[in-house]
Parts: structure tokens; sequence; C-alpha cells
């Protein structure tokens, strides 16, 4: 028969060695989420890394997949910035004209898509400053001299050189369903939804269209982003 101290310090190494046997399996746990999350991140960047070189190598199928599944979240973010939706278009088409561009530089450092999110915010960041851009009200008594009426003739002759290679490129290169699409947008300033709506597309069609148009027409006419941006 033991006496109740005995007792007393058997049920105290029993829940000690409990305790420990506790903090050792959490210990454990810990450590397997910890190794788990490592490799799910190994993966992942794996995953980024091989999109971005089959895309690098010229896969277009791999880049409109790439458009396809985050173009969604693109959109949202630049719409939750700037509340405007046709903006928040645009807004999605630069960025990935911009990923189309840069992707060469991409390094790995973050996961992709947070690479693709800054450029997201470089862009919103540009529409801010443009609309933060001083307004003179035709009212006041005087106003500015105007820095230049015209452009210099060296500039007018290649933006009017890049803007022929942009028709030639439309006509010959570009299907004529894209070219709607391209002429409703830009040249009748539709929304997506009212293009979609026109010609019996989804949204996603007509956003997939302007892009590869864009993209076509950037790669007839290298410069064209900077006479856009004169």
């Amino acid at each position: 028969m033991t006496t109740p101290n005995a007792d007393n310090r058997i049920a105290n190494d029993r829940n000690a060695n409990d305790e420990r046997a506790s903090n050792d399996a959490a210990s454990n746990e810990s450590g397997i989420n910890g190794t788990a999350k490592d490799s799910a991140d190994q993966s992942a960047r794996a995953r980024d890394r091989a999109v971005v070189a089959a895309i690098l190598d010229g896969d277009a199928a791999v880049f409109e997949q790439l458009y396809q599944t985050t173009s969604r979240r693109i959109y949202a973010y630049a719409l939750r910035r700037l509340g405007d939706p046709t903006e928040a278009e645009d807004v999605t088409q630069d960025v990935f004209l911009e990923i189309h561009r840069s992707l060469a530089g991409y390094r790995g450092d973050s996961s992709l898509l947070t690479w693709m999110f800054g450029i997201a915010h470089n862009q919103v960041c540009r529409r801010f400053r443009r609309k933060s851009l001083p307004l003179v009200s035709i009212d006041e008594p005087t106003l500015p001299e105007p820095r230049a009426a015209v452009a210099p003739a060296d500039r007018r002759v290649d933006a009017l050189r890049v803007l022929d290679d942009c028709s030639r490129t439309l006509s010959t290169e570009v299907a004529e369903v894209h070219r709607e699409i391209f002429r409703m947008r830009y040249a009748d300033n539709y929304s997506m939804r009212a293009i979609a709506l026109e010609l019996g597309k989804s949204c996603q069609a007509v956003k997939i269209s302007l892009f590869r148009t864009r993209r076509t027409l950037e790669r007839a006419a290298e410069r064209l982003p900077e006479v856009l941006a004169a």
C-alpha cells in the first residue's frame, strides 16, 4: 500500500511526463508544418519559374493561361483603388502589357503573383498622378502660354510613322473581329461590357482580344507606348 505522499508524487510525475510528451508533440508538429510550408513555397516558386521560362521561350498559350487565371484579381485590385470600372479595365490591360515586356527581369525574390501586383500598384499610382495634374479654369482672366502649340517636326514624323505601322499591322495581321473590338474600345470608347453585349462575347474574351491586338501592335511598332504617352 502506498502512502498519500507517494500517490501525489506518482501523479505529479505522470502529469510532468504528459506535459513533456505534449510539448514534444507540439514541437514535432510545428517542425512538420514548417517543413511542409517550406516545401510548398519551393514548389510554388518552381512553378513560377517554369511559367516564366515557358513565356520567355515564346509559349503564348502559357501567357494566356496566366492572364485568364490572374486578370480578375488584378482588375479587382485596380477597381478598389480607382473606383472606376473603365479605368480598372485599362489598368489591367496595361499591367499585362508591362508584364510581357518586363518578364525577363523577374528574379524570383517573391512569388510571380506578388511581382505582378507590384506592377499593378505602379500602374494605379501612375493613374493617380495623371489625375493630380493641375487644371486651370478657362474663366481666369489670364492663362499661361502653352509650352508648345505643336510637337517638334521630328516627333510628328516619328508619330506618323508609328501610326502608319500600326494601321498596316491592323489591316494585315489582326483578324477582322479583333479589329472591330479594338475600334469599339479605343475609337468609339465602348466599355468592355458594352462591347461584349454588342458582339455577343464574354467580357473575358473581349479583354483577351484587346490584349492580343495591343501586343501585336507593340511588336510591330516598338515606339508605340512612347507616342501614346507624349
